[in-house]
């Protein structure tokens, strides 16, 4: 019988619990490729994108705000602003494009409908001034269906006009061409058969080319803007002021 050598006896492994993985992983990252943002190595803080360390870990890490620039720093609204107890300038005005007080122009009986329709271009063409988004807001402020629960075929197809965050992202792509825009004329403005009165407006882009615009505007019978002049409809145009939406809206 040929001779079988003897497998020697393996101890078991120490059982290593994913936590001190994870910090003998976020060691070894620290002393060779990652010195972290301050070149103190990665344990100094979380990184993001380089991993290693735990929710829990992360928690229990000291940040020392005096070594990262606030955000505040390359903000137009804060820059300005002193540093406040907890090391930074920002106001909160550009973070959340809700957590902000109303727009500058807004809806007024003294407005007349050109009035409202030119607060409305201006303010694109201001989009960020006084503070970023702010010509959006504007415009939203001016849809006589904001807020409203049901569909609305305010850009010409339908869609819903609830939910302000939504409104945002549909007014940049639509209203492109005006915004920083560098002039506009109200070229015709009538009264059309079912009450609502129809504004034909050219509007020069950033670029300068012209854009052509259809506001249906209505005075609103109800609420804190009563009385007041305000957009039923926005819709861009050929230049013959016809669009696919014109028998829709």
């Amino acid at each position: 019988m040929a001779h079988m050598a003897a497998t020697p006896s393996l101890s078991p492994r120490p059982v290593i619990s994913g936590v001190c993985q994870r910090r003998r992983l976020s060691r070894s990252l620290s002393s060779t490729s990652n010195p972290g943002p301050t070149g103190e190595g990665f344990m100094e803080g979380y990184v993001p994108g380089g991993g290693g360390m735990s929710a829990e870990e992360i928690l229990m890490v000291p940040i020392d705000r005096a070594k990262f620039r606030p955000t505040s720093e390359a903000c137009p609204f804060c820059v300005d602003a002193p540093v406040k107890e907890n090391g930074s300038k920002c106001l909160g005005i550009c973070r959340n494009p809700q957590n902000v007080p109303g727009p500058l122009f807004f809806p007024h009986q003294m407005q007349d409908v050109e009035d409202a329709i030119r607060l409305q271009v201006n303010a694109m063409r201001d989009i960020d001034q006084p503070r970023r988004g702010h010509g959006v807001q504007v415009m939203w402020e001016f849809s006589v269906e904001h807020a409203n629960m049901v569909r609305s075929r305010y850009f010409g197809f339908s869609t819903d006009m609830y939910h302000y965050d939504h409104f945002i992202g549909k007014a940049l792509v639509q209203f492109d061409p005006l915004v920083r825009n560098t002039g506009h004329d109200i070229v015709d403005v009538r009264v059309m058969a079912d009450g609502r009165t129809m504004a034909k407006v050219r509007v020069v882009d950033i670029v300068g080319r012209d854009s052509h615009w259809i506001f249906l505007m209505v005075r609103r019978t109800f609420g804190k803007y009563q009385g007041c002049w305000q957009s039923h409809r926005v819709v861009q145009t050929d230049e013959q002021y016809w669009t696919k939406h014109l028998d829709f809206i």
